[in-house]
């Protein structure tokens, strides 16, 4: 099975081209903010597909957990199981959390607040590495992922 490094490899190889015009723009910055670029592969029935934007719209471009959420996300995290956080949520937050948990369980792959944060200091780190480096974030069918590319080969 292939890792995930190799299939973010794969999908970088086959998006040079927008990866090129984001790295470029990436390049000319004096300093980051939430209006650097990133690109977005986005996996799809027909393939995958490139849209470059601002890490800034990453919030406005993936799903991202309600806030009722939080909680069982976070005692997942610290190692509590799927069956004992979900029926604490469900006491603690009553119907709220049912109606998040519908929702999350319609939708896309879904990202917590902390993920889109994450995205954030990661771009922040790729911009401050020499070279530089441009943040890809990929949504597949089942989870989202982002790794950082190396702008230098790009230009």
């Amino acid at each position: 099975m292939e890792s995930r490094q190799d299939q973010h490899a794969s999908l970088i190889a086959a998006h040079r081209r927008p990866l090129a015009e984001c790295a470029q723009i990436l390049l000319t910055l004096e300093r980051w903010s939430l209006e650097a670029p990133m690109l977005l592969i986005e996996e799809g029935p027909d393939g995958t597909s490139a849209r470059p934007g601002t890490v800034g719209q990453l919030s406005s471009w993936l799903e991202h957990l309600d806030p009722e959420l939080d909680a069982f996300v976070h005692l997942r995290q610290a190692g509590v199981d799927f069956d004992r956080a979900r029926a604490q949520c469900l006491k603690e937050q009553g119907e709220a959390f049912e109606t998040a948990w519908a929702k999350a369980l319609a939708g896309n792959p879904l990202v917590t607040h902390d993920n889109l944060a994450g995205f954030a200091a990661l771009s922040q780190k790729g911009f401050g590495r020499s070279p530089r480096e441009l943040l890809v974030v990929v949504r597949w069918s089942d989870r989202v992922t982002a790794c950082l590319v190396t702008c230098e080969p790009l230009g």
